[in-house]
């Protein structure tokens, strides 16, 4: 049987895991910014998901009063997701 990995391990894991996150983030932000009217260079939903699960997953939140997460909420009530959905639907 093989040996629990020991508590150094796991957490050099853990930033090895937070360090690769950040770093293609930096990567998409980056290039995201050079054509930032181009979907193409968009960041990518699942690099986000991923990012946000990471951080929940490790307790890390933001102030719901902060001016970024509150853009983010007003950009998200402006969305009008039934309207979103039936736009992929529609024939040509």
């Amino acid at each position: 049987m093989s040996e629990r990995a020991s508590e150094k391990a796991l957490d050099e894991l853990h930033a090895a895991v937070a360090l690769l996150i950040s770093n293609e983030l930096d990567r998409a932000m980056n290039r995201a910014e050079m054509k930032p009217d181009d979907p193409a260079y968009a960041i990518s939903p699942q690099l986000l998901d991923k990012a946000m699960k990471f951080l929940a997953m490790n307790g890390v939140t933001a102030p719901a009063t902060t001016k970024r997460v509150e853009d983010v909420a007003a950009k998200l009530a402006e969305l009008n997701l039934d309207e979103e959905i039936l736009e992929r639907v529609r024939p040509n």
